[in-house]
């Protein structure tokens, strides 16, 4: 008779093992809910609820700019148009529509047939983008056809009615990113959040498919378009400017060139054209993103004898010289260990300061600033604004570059004198042109004129004085001298009938990157106002790096009398000399 004998002590253990087991399943059970229902219970609820809820953003309008007229007029340059996204639903078109379908899409775009049959054989695909970028006319003719499944969404995108008029001055709209359009350089970039407005949202219930319940909970936030803006800009002197600028600089092969046209006495830019220039439309098919910089504001150079009368002013205000004074010119001076020449190393012996403008001497510049002395002449090159901000409302002014004039060394003020080794921006050029033929008051230019919000309020800029340069008495003393260097100067083809004009033109040479010495390129440059003595305007023109001419009297002469004409003509200017 066989026996059998129970492990009740190995099977007490294996009760007990599942016991925990379970007790502890049991508890991370209950530590789940737990954590579910009170700790975590926010932060699924805001997931529940955006599982039901729809956000749908409501893009704002972008705020137009708007070139002006003599007459009063403004011409819009800039503003937001619709254009339309072409989409399919395969599987909701009906088949005996879709050659209809097919017809009017290749008549919007001009693409083949096989395109969009390729599409259209996705039948189980609810959401095809079929094309991109149609118009409002391109759009109505598939809109009419009210084919089911077909859908058209609209965007706004940035057009400029002008093309490529005042490109650097406007900037343009950028869509790389996913927030939409964003401003981009000039005026775009500078008034971003002005022109941008507000986006609003619309906030509402959706079911499992992802359909608006009609009863659910909505919460509108309007948009707010954004602000209009009129630049001080004249859409016909503009016009004209760029078509000259660009001849200039094709005629001559130059780098670069640009034109400036200012209202001394309030600071407006009436004017701001550089070549070569671009389409804003088209900015990403540009490949030099250098041509995207303003240059009159973003860039300085050296600029040559154009800074001539600046010294000759401080001079005359500090009484160490008169139009009359004179000076012996050898043709050289010695300052230092160095050794300064005019133009053509040729000396004139016994000659006036008036002479001293109309001949382009070097000589006589640093005769007047040894006369003043470093303290004297540094204090009225920061009076005219050089190597400070001019303050103007477009984006990425640069200060230019005086800093070597605080080593205090003879030579840097001397070349100084003339134009050499100071590094300005046209913009601050042209402003302290603008000072003198403004009585000796220097002006804050600026391009905004008003910002017309879409409440309807207005916000308008005023001039802005900056201070004084030099005295009415002084700045009426260098006119006439800059109307006797037009008269008498190299460049008298700058001139025109029954007009006084002052005017001064620079050749410099380019300093190498490291500006260690100097190439054998140079700048051409020309400033000058009209009519001389009751001024309308200031004129500041630029040809960088031209082939083949080596002095601006005689690339510079010819462009400016055309387009100060075209300015006086424009504005009906009355002559203010008889005999001519």
């Amino acid at each position: 008779m066989s026996s059998r004998v129970t492990n009740y002590k190995g099977s007490s253990w294996r009760f007990a093992a599942l016991a925990v087991f379970f007790i502890l399943l049991a508890g991370a059970v209950l530590f789940r809910v737990f954590s579910l229902a009170i700790i975590d219970h926010k932060r699924y609820a805001e997931l529940a609820e955006k599982q039901h809820a729809l956000l749908e953003e409501l893009p704002s309008r972008r705020g137009r700019i708007f070139f002006q007229e003599q007459n009063g007029n403004v011409r819009v340059v800039a503003l937001d148009k619709d254009f339309y996204t072409l989409i399919f639903a395969p599987k909701t078109i009906p088949e005996v529509r879709r050659d209809e379908l097919i017809t009017l899409a290749i008549r919007a775009s001009g693409k083949k047939k096989e395109e969009f049959l390729k599409i259209l054989e996705k039948t189980d695909d609810p959401y095809e983008v079929a094309l991109k970028n149609l118009d409002e006319k391109q759009a109505e003719s598939i809109r009419g056809a009210k084919i089911p499944g077909v859908y058209l969404v609209a965007e706004p995108r940035r057009v400029y009615p002008a093309g490529s008029l005042g490109a650097q001055v406007l900037g343009f709209v950028s869509y790389a990113n996913e927030k939409g359009g964003e401003g981009v350089y000039g005026i775009e970039k500078g008034f971003e959040k002005e022109l941008a407005g507000e986006q609003g949202f619309f906030e509402g219930d959706k079911d499992a498919a992802g359909y608006w319940i009609a009863i659910g909970r909505r919460i509108v936030k309007p948009a707010v378009d954004g602000s209009d803006i009129v630049l001080t800009v004249d859409f016909n002197i503009q016009s004209f400017m760029e078509e000259e600028i660009a001849k200039l600089g094709e005629k001559w092969g130059a780098e670069s060139a640009m034109a400036l046209v200012l209202e001394p006495a309030t600071g407006k830019i009436m004017a701001l054209a550089s070549y070569p220039t671009f389409d804003p439309a088209l900015y990403n098919k540009v490949k030099n993103y250098n041509v995207f910089r303003n240059p009159a504001v973003e860039s300085s150079f050296e600029l040559g004898s154009v800074f001539k009368p600046i010294t000759m002013a401080a001079g005359i205000e500090e009484r160490m010289v008169t139009p009359d004074s004179t000076y012996v010119d050898k043709g050289e001076v010695r300052v230092g260990n160095a050794t300064i020449y005019n133009f053509d190393k040729k000396g004139r012996g016994i000659v006036t300061m008036t002479e001293v403008l109309e001949k382009s001497l070097n000589t006589g510049a640093v005769h007047v600033a040894q006369l003043l002395g470093q303290e004297r002449f540094k204090k009225f090159i920061l009076l005219f604004g050089f190597g400070e901000k001019t303050g103007v409302d477009l984006p990425g002014e640069v200060r230019g570059n005086i800093s070597h004039l605080a080593e205090g060394r003879d030579i840097d003020f001397a070349t100084a004198s003339f134009g050499q080794g100071t590094a300005v921006t046209a913009l601050q050029m042209a402003s302290a042109f603008g000072a003198l033929a403004n009585s000796g008051v220097l002006m804050k230019p600026y391009i905004v004129e008003k910002i017309i919000e879409p409440s309807g309020n207005i916000q308008e800029f005023r001039p802005e004085e900056r201070g004084r340069a030099v005295s009415k008495e002084t700045a009426e003393a260098v006119t006439k001298m800059l109307v006797s260097a037009v008269r008498k100067g190299t460049y008298y083809t700058a001139g025109i009938d029954g007009y006084f004009v002052a005017a001064k033109t620079g050749t410099a040479q380019v300093p190498f990157k490291d500006r260690r010495g100097y190439s054998d390129e140079v700048t051409h440059s020309m400033v000058g106002y009209a009519p001389a003595f009751h001024p309308r305007f200031v004129l500041f023109i630029q040809l960088n790096k031209p082939k083949g001419i080596q002095y601006a009297a005689t690339s510079m002469a010819s462009p400016f009398h055309r387009i100060a004409k075209f300015i006086l003509d424009s504005y009906e200017v009355p002559p203010d000399e008889t005999g001519n």
